[in-house]
């Protein structure tokens, strides 16, 4: 490979082999989607059918590549990119730095080596905010308010849609925990009589949704949380509320896409989305089955903090012993502090998916084999602080 020289080249390739990014492209672009500083590229990045190959077509796409405005070499970029997703405790994650440090110096970067890099854990400014700490991340001031818009629905008018047992649960149990982490909380679930205006029909949802993005100030958080079904209509993700008819449910359900659409009108510059749609008894399994929903719901998200309760190929599950749904049980203990990392007394997005993930594999060899990850994906955002223990004592 020109400019690297073959034994740096030979370990290069061995570590990136080792790398979970490399198993698709999928997650090798999302690498590209995170990570600011090799968003250029992302549109180009090479597709393989193979991990070797994929590994690779991106040192010889990326060797020559360099940043317009810092001269950075774009292979430089991805070991450190690569290097702040996995644990500090992970030999890899040393690895990875030192091939950046290597290969810098075989490339003859021009980049300074007082550039601040990307870590996993996130710095905390002299405001006391969590930010990214490469230079290409603006400054937030600190959180000012914490909004919360939760909706679970249970049943539905339509027998295409079959009743679902812990979604009401589970956002009342949300909005109990949000509430004592001082967020102000809007909750609408099928508990509510019908005439009460936070009943789930489609245009109770989107009136609060509407209302609460035209409230919010630049310096707030806005998170929104769905547990209900879902499902796909001309390959766009539909959210499935009390009223939606599968007949029309391009009308009376709720697109991901107005979603995202109405959280963007808003000022607030923290925007988190977390879905646990499509969930069901583990013992009966979906009767929904759109695998891809999760998946298009992920590529939509651009512009947010998503996590949601599964990968394209697999089912949101309920738990019987649990009484939740299981991607939202392990939410709630990670915002109950369980997630929080190194005792920092605060939980960001990333801890956040961390804990779930880890959880979730754990739950699933424990119930046979069942399989559920969740995924997470954040752009320009930041590592954002869901849930601070800071002030409180003990």
């Amino acid at each position: 490979m020109v400019g690297i020289p073959s034994q740096l080249l030979n370990r290069l390739r061995q570590t990136l082999l080792e790398c979970e990014q490399f198993e698709s492209d999928r997650q090798l672009r999302s690498v590209f989607n995170s990570y600011e500083p090799l968003r250029p590229w992302r549109s180009s990045v090479p597709q393989a059918d193979s991990l070797t190959s994929r590994v690779d077509n991106v040192i010889g796409f990326l060797v020559d590549k360099r940043r317009s405005n810092t001269q950075e070499n774009a292979l430089v970029l991805l070991l450190r990119s690569l290097s702040s997703l996995i644990d500090q405790e992970d030999e890899r994650h040393q690895q990875l730095a030192d091939l950046a440090v290597e290969l810098e110096n075989a490339l003859g970067s021009t980049s300074t080596r007082n550039e601040p890099q990307p870590i996993n854990q996130p710095g905390i400014n002299p405001r006391g905010n969590a930010v990214q700490t490469n230079n290409q991340a603006p400054e937030l001031r600190p959180i000012k308010n914490r909004w919360a818009l939760l909706v679970g629905v249970n049943s539905y008018n339509d027998p295409n849609f079959s009743r679902l047992n812990f979604c009401v649960d589970d956002v009342l149990a949300l909005e109990e925990r949000l509430k004592a982490l001082n967020y102000t909380v809007v909750c609408l679930n099928d508990k509510l009589g019908h005439g009460n205006s936070r009943f789930p029909t489609r245009d109770n949802v989107e009136a609060e949704l509407i209302q609460l993005c035209q409230m919010v100030e630049p310096d707030d958080l806005l998170l929104v949380h769905f547990a209900c079904h879902g499902k796909l209509f001309n390959g766009m993700p539909v959210l499935i509320v009390n009223n939606t008819r599968s007949p029309t449910l391009e009308k009376t359900g709720l697109s991901l896409e107005e979603v995202k659409r109405h959280m963007r009108s808003s000022k607030a510059k923290r925007l988190v989305l977390t879905l646990d749609a499509c969930h069901m008894g583990v013992e009966t399994g979906r009767d929904i089955d759109d695998p891809q929903f999760i998946h298009n719901a992920y590529e939509l998200a651009e512009g947010f903090a998503l996590i949601a309760a599964s990968t394209a190929q697999q089912k949101a599950q309920e738990s019987q012993d649990k009484k939740f749904g299981v991607f939202t049980y392990y939410l709630l203990e990670a915002l109950n502090g369980k997630a929080d990392r190194g005792s920092k007394r605060f939980v960001t997005v990333d801890d956040i998916k961390t804990y779930v993930l880890d959880s979730l594999r754990r739950w699933s060899v424990q119930n046979g084999g069942i399989i559920q990850e969740p995924t997470a994906y954040t752009e320009g955002l930041g590592d954002i602080i869901l849930a601070d223990y800071r002030n409180n004592p003990g």
